[in-house]
Parts: structure tokens; sequence; C-alpha cells
């Protein structure tokens, strides 16, 4: 039988995962182990859980602000809060991840330094992260029509 994540951590205190998506590029991109740990309540700002949607799907993303309703969070890869996130939806907290040959965990300096200043683009992250999608698309329409142009 096939253990899910939450029991895995349940157990042992700790699980290791391979995140699926964008949602928390630029940090989480590539090839990467993310190592999960039994969440201690209440988390806090910054802290990366992972949690279970009302519909089912698993989600890791960064906890930006706490409420009386539960916790705010939003990938760093997106600009659309999400509200009332609950400790019984929380399966696990990012603790550290393996990347390019290298570990990081939540504790380094050079990671700390990243949450401060990517946590206070937040207002402008929207401008940032349409423009550069709009650059990578921009580039990818030129690329295929020099292309085409080629091979006529």
């Amino acid at each position: 039988m096939v253990k899910s994540y939450a029991e895995v951590i349940q157990e042992y205190g700790f699980c290791i995962v391979k995140p699926k998506g964008t949602s928390m590029y630029p940090m989480l991109k590539g090839d990467v182990d993310a190592y999960l740990v039994r969440p201690e309540f209440p988390l806090k700002v910054h802290d990366i859980p992972v949690y279970r949607r009302d519909t089912g799907e698993l989600v890791m993303h960064r906890i930006l602000k706490i409420e009386d309703s539960g916790y705010v969070c939003c990938g760093d890869n997106q600009w659309e809060l999400e509200y009332g996130v609950r400790d019984e939806n929380i399966i696990g907290v990012l603790d550290s991840w393996y990347k390019d040959g290298k570990n990081h965990t939540v504790r380094d300096p050079s990671y700390l330094r990243y949450v401060r200043f990517w946590c206070r683009s937040l207002k402008r992250r929207r401008f940032l992260l349409c423009s550069h999608r709009k650059y990578v698309r921009a580039k990818e329409i030129i690329k295929s029509a020099i292309k085409k142009l080629l091979r006529r």
C-alpha cells in the first residue's frame, strides 16, 4: 500500500518530495528535492507549508500574513493571495531543499535575504511577472517566425 505524504510525515516526522508546478519559482525551479517536516503550530510568516485545499489539491506556498480566519499564502511566482488556509489543512512545512548539487535550508542567510526581497516586492510582483512572461512569449514568437522564414 502506498502511503500519502501526510501519513509519511505523521509516521516518520519528515518526507522528501519533488515539487511540481511553477508557483514557487524561482526558488524551487528545476530538479529539486524538498525536505518537508511535521508542522509546529502556530506557523510563522514566511514559512512554506504544504497544505490540502478543499478541492483535495496539494499546494506549497509561502505564508505572507496571519489572520483570524487562517494563513494568507501566495506562491513566489504568483501575485494572487489565498486566504483562509487553516492548521488542519497543513500536512508539512519546508525545512530544506537540494538543488544544483547544494543543500539549502530556510535558515541560510542567502535564503533570508531572498525572502525579504521577494516578499517586499509583492505589490510590484504582478507587473514584474507579467512583463517577464510577455517578454518570454514575444521571444518565442520571434524565434518561431525566424524558423519559418529560414525554412522557405
